[in-house]
This record gives C-alpha cells, structure tokens and sequence, in this order.
C-alpha cells in the first residue's frame, strides 16, 4: 500500500486573479499575489515617475495599487489591504496622505472628431468625482464653483490653487497616457496628432497645468503608465 499523501483540494490554494486590475479587489478575495509592495520605499524617492511597459504588464494593477497606499479615501480599509504585505509591515509616512487624482485614458475613444469634449468630459467626471469623496477638504460650496469652471485646466488650476493655500498633497494618477493618442497616430496621421499633443492642443495643454501644479507645491507626486515613450 502506498503512504503517498493524498494532495490538498484545489480550494486550498489562492485563485489565480485572471483579468484583476484592482489591487483592493485581489486583497479582498484573498487571491494570489506577488508580493511588490516592497518597492514603494524605493518609489518614494522619485516623486514624478513614468513607467513605459508592453500591455499586459500589470501596470494598471500597480496604479491601483498606488491609490490604495496613498489616497486617503483608502485609509479606513488600509490594514485590511495591505495586512501581511512588506509595506504593511513597513509603511512610509506618506501612507493615505494624500488626495489623488487618477485618470485612466483607455476611457476616451481616438475619435479626433469628438476627441476634445470626450476628454473634457471624462476629465470632468474623475475631477467632481474626487472632490466628493473629500467633503471635509472641498465642502459643497467649495466644490461646486471648482466644477463649475470652463476647461478641465481652469478646473485644475482652481484646484491646485485652492490645495496650495490650504496645504493639502495631490498625487496625479495617470493609465495609459498614451492610448488614444497612439490610435489617432495609426490611423490619422502626424498632422492630426500634433494637433493636440503640441504647444496649443488640449493634450500638450493639460500637462502643462500638472507642471504648474507641481511648481506651487501642490501636485506632490505623479506616476504615469503607457506603452510608448513617443507622446
């Protein structure tokens, strides 16, 4: 007879997250994950960091992750998160610091046609939406003359304005910087993709603003994802 062990239920191990993007969400799941939280200490030291992978390199994953170290909407559910993770254990002082803007241009078609009020619109939506999740920073008042500002860079600058005066850290999340601007390339060609991303266009011209913010002292941090270093 053997005295071969018989092998644990396929329950016993983790899930493999196939197709997770939300850090939070593979925490909560107890699913599997390599451990790369570690690498926030280094991070630290880089304030305004891109980060140019292929697809599929987990890049969103890590923007989730940035948001739930350092946004302080995550503060509550932080133990929960990071728990048994090196960061955890050893966590910087700017964890749930800040309030963070994150944008993921995947959002926004490569229609140039309809390209300035899709990006107008998006921007909106994720700029209202972040002042809400802080009433106590940005009460209603507050908030509603930010939002009611023209352009998304009238909106930024009333932001950053308003965080410089009352000391408060943004950190500017940004996925896939690139991504509409590569389809529009591909398919439009160099004319109409200069159009945006050179001195005068919305692209060139939103970027710009986060300089601005980061020279007051409010924009503290920024971390961008893409694939290509071109735009």
């Amino acid at each position: 007879m053997s005295n071969t062990a018989t092998p644990s239920p396929a329950q016993s191990y983790p899930a493999v997250p196939y197709g997770q993007v939300s850090f939070k969400g593979i925490r909560q799941e107890d699913a599997l994950y390599m451990d790369k939280t570690r690498f926030l200490h280094s991070l630290e030291s880089h304030r305004y960091a891109f980060f140019l992978r292929p697809r599929r390199f987990g890049k969103t994953c890590w923007l989730s992750l940035l948001e739930s170290y350092y946004g302080r909407h995550e503060a509550a559910d932080f133990d929960a998160v990071f728990g048994g993770t090196a960061i955890g254990s050893e966590p910087t002082p700017n964890r749930s610091r800040h309030v963070v803007l994150r944008f993921d241009y995947r959002a926004i078609r490569g229609c140039l046609e309809t390209l300035e009020r899709d990006f107008e619109g998006y921007c909106g939506a994720v700029f209202a939406s972040t002042l809400k999740r802080h009433p106590d920073l940005f009460p209603s008042p507050v908030a509603e003359q930010m939002c009611a500002e023209g352009t998304i860079n009238d909106k930024l600058v009333a932001l950053f304005q308003h965080c410089q005066h009352h000391d408060i850290p943004l950190y500017v999340l940004i996925d896939e910087y690139d991504n509409f601007a590569n389809t529009i390339l591909a398919e439009r060609g160099v004319d109409a993709y200069r159009s945006f991303t050179h001195d005068g266009g919305i692209y060139h011209s939103f970027f710009a603003k986060l300089k601005y913010g980061t020279e007051i002292g409010s924009v503290d941090r920024i971390f961008v994802t893409g694939v290509s270093p071109m735009t």
